[in-house]
């Protein structure tokens, strides 16, 4: 609202001053480096991808990967490490980063250098606590234009608390959610027909954007309490048939030890991609990574260079629809899951109860 409100200044007074209006040339604007470089220690091997932007009107769906780039991760004792281009934008570092070290990042193209800021290997991150209660969502659809686009939903808030350990004080989350359900099918028996058991399971998405902690804002306080993480529909007849049975969630956490540079990077990125339709929306700014061109400092790079830590967490959350008793389950055995599928009979050896 309050941006078609300014919109429709800008027409009146165009109008009104009788002046010619000016049309911006959206095809002319320059495609610009993009840098996705998230870093995470304990992998063997971790990517870089590299692609341009495109302009607004661009016939093409895609971005279009930078090829030919010679990049280098170099320690704070001038060690350097050259990654290799594994597909078209597409550069791996091989091998386990060394947590005593801190690194930064050295891409040349195109007769520029780009070069990030320095980034520490963070601790690894914990969580101290995890537990549920019951609440509702109010979602939006669209633009939510009427009271028809606005709707409640009930369901199970998983949220967690992370006591500070003097070490590390900021955090992103992702991770996937798999529904576990049985599906039934009839066999012949002595002459009549009984039910056998077919094990499902589907993964979904984790909601929202980017789901970062950190401490109280101007605050002394160094505790994270009570930090949300996925919503659970109550309602799960909403993703399964009447006459098939919920088994419970596979809850998949990824917890990332991030810094508060990082932090504050994911933060502006959540605002400006939440802002659409809202009342009080931020001004649109270019979120600043931490990339610049070393021979070329006005040169616009986009993108941001990330060291992060990771541990994964699993959990069973069983609920049942219409009540208000749930239970939360660690799951100790990770078992690699499939997207998708179903087996007659015998459950996969990932299956929880």
């Amino acid at each position: 609202m309050a941006k078609q409100f300014i919109y429709l200044l800008l027409i009146i007074a165009a109008f009104i001053s009788c002046e010619k209006i000016y049309i911006p040339d959206l095809d002319n604007v320059d495609d610009l480096l993009v840098v996705e470089a998230i870093l995470v220690s304990g992998k063997e091997q971790n990517d870089i991808y590299l692609y341009k932007t495109l302009n607004f009107n661009s016939k093409y769906k895609t971005y279009p990967a930078v090829t030919g780039a010679k990049i280098k991760l170099v320690d704070d004792l001038g060690k350097t490490i050259d990654l290799t281009e594994k597909s078209a934008g597409t550069y791996r570092l091989n091998g386990l980063l060394d947590n005593k070290r801190s690194y930064y990042l050295s891409i040349e193209l195109d007769d520029d250098t780009y070069i990030s800021e320095i980034q520490t290997v963070p601790a690894i991150p914990s969580i101290d606590s995890i537990y549920g209660a019951f609440d509702t969502r109010t979602i939006t659809s669209g633009a939510a234009d009427s009271d028809e686009d606005i709707f409640t939903k009930t369901g199970l808030q998983i949220f967690t608390d992370i006591y500070y350990d003097g070490k590390l004080n900021h955090y992103r989350f992702s991770g996937q959610k798999i529904l576990q359900f049985k599906d039934y099918y009839s066999v012949p028996f002595m002459g009549t027909t009984i039910k056998k058991p077919i094990y499902c399971w589907r993964t979904y998405s984790l909601s929202g954007t980017f789901n970062i902690a950190g401490p109280p804002e101007y605050s002394s306080e160094k505790d994270i309490k009570k930090h949300r993480l996925e919503f659970f529909n109550q309602n799960y007849y909403e993703l399964i048939a009447d006459t098939q049975d919920f088994a419970g969630w596979i809850y998949i956490i990824d917890q990332y030890g991030i810094t508060e540079a990082a932090h504050e990077y994911y933060s502006d990125l959540k605002n400006q991609l939440e802002a659409e339709g809202k009342i009080f929306d931020p001004i649109y700014v270019q979120v600043e990574g931490n990339i610049t061109c070393s021979n070329n400092p006005e040169k616009v790079v986009l993108g941001n260079f990330e060291i992060a830590s990771h541990k994964q967490y699993r959990y069973l959350l069983k609920y049942y629809n219409k009540k208000t008793t749930f239970s939360i389950r660690t799951i100790s055995e990770f078992h690699d899951i499939p997207s998708a599928g179903n087996i007659k009979n015998t459950p996969p050896d990932f299956w929880e109860y």
